[in-house]
């Protein structure tokens, strides 16, 4: 027996929970560290599953890639928000979680918070959700290039954070 779709999109029920049950762990993962914010991330996580809904379908682009693009998407109109200027976001590095928390990281984890947006969103599809540069700039809207360069600063920053200077 076939459920009927859930109006306005055309996933069904069942396909919504697979959606959610299959990718609210990563895109968790993803917003909170780009927002630093576990609240606001779970808020941006429902956004996208909604979105997901409405929409009924993904374009072009594989479901995760999708889903992902439009997290980051959703985290980066925040941080444009006149709101986002007057919450204080400092969150501990050891409340944020990936889907395996590996205690050693929390060091990297704080410095990844401090990256500028779009270099902290580049580390975090490529290192923790082990993305190609071609599907990261597919999903953020620029060049191979773009992403590579964003990349090699983030790094760099990175390194020079963790060699103390």
């Amino acid at each position: 027996m076939r459920k009927e779709t859930l109006v306005p999109g055309s996933i069904s029920e069942e396909e919504l929970i697979r959606l959610v049950d299959t990718y609210s762990g990563i895109l968790l993962g993803v917003c909170r560290l780009t927002l630093g914010d576990t609240a606001m991330a779970q808020d941006i996580v429902q956004e996208t599953f909604l979105k997901a809904w409405r929409q009924g379908g993904f374009r072009q682009e594989t479901e995760k890639a999708w889903l992902i693009r439009v997290a980051m998407n959703l985290c980066h109109d925040y941080h444009r928000s006149r709101w986002w200027k007057h919450i204080d976001r400092k969150t501990p590095a050891d409340e944020i979680q990936i889907a395996e928390p590996d205690p050693a990281e929390q060091e990297i984890l704080a410095m990844v918070k401090d990256l500028p947006l779009r270099e902290r969103q580049i580390v975090i599809l490529y290192f923790w959700n082990r993305m190609t540069l071609s599907d990261i700039a597919q999903m953020l809207g620029v060049s191979q290039s773009a992403v590579f360069r964003d990349l090699e600063k983030a790094k760099k920053r990175l390194k020079l954070e963790l060699e103390g200077g």
